[in-house]
């Protein structure tokens, strides 16, 4: 199985993965795949390097979300504010290029690697 993208939000606790192709190695065709609970837990654990490696270009920041899209590389974070008394707007970051999305996308491999095992797991039990 290889996935097309995944989101954490760190915020409430989810995470969605959305697999490109399946177990046998067929393109993927349904819903995506909600982990919560203790697998959102582990994905979100798994994807600290990631977290510290957009955390290295942004110091201080607080992650709500993170997508990353890996057919169109791309990675996008909801951010929370960093001045909420003037601003307290969710500030988003976009990163569809450069050395940062190479960074970026290397530092996502374990959690790509858990959320890979993850929505296989759930969907061999959606099979039944």
């Amino acid at each position: 199985m290889e996935l097309r993208s995944f989101k954490l939000r760190l915020a409430d606790a989810h995470a969605r993965v959305v697999p490109r192709t399946d177990a046998r190695g067929c393109p993927f065709s349904g819903p995506g795949v909600d982990l919560r609970g203790a697998e959102a837990e582990a994905a979100f654990r798994a994807a600290a390097p990631l977290l510290a490696a957009l955390a290295a270009a942004e110091p201080g920041i607080v992650v709500r979300s993170i997508a990353v899209d890996l057919e169109r590389p791309r990675v996008t974070a909801t951010l929370d504010p960093t001045t909420p008394g003037a601003d307290p707007r969710a500030r988003v970051v976009r990163v569809d290029g450069g050395p940062l999305l190479d960074r970026l996308l290397e530092a996502s491999g374990p959690a790509v690697e858990t959320l890979t095992a993850a929505a296989a797991r759930m969907l061999a039990r959606r099979e039944g």
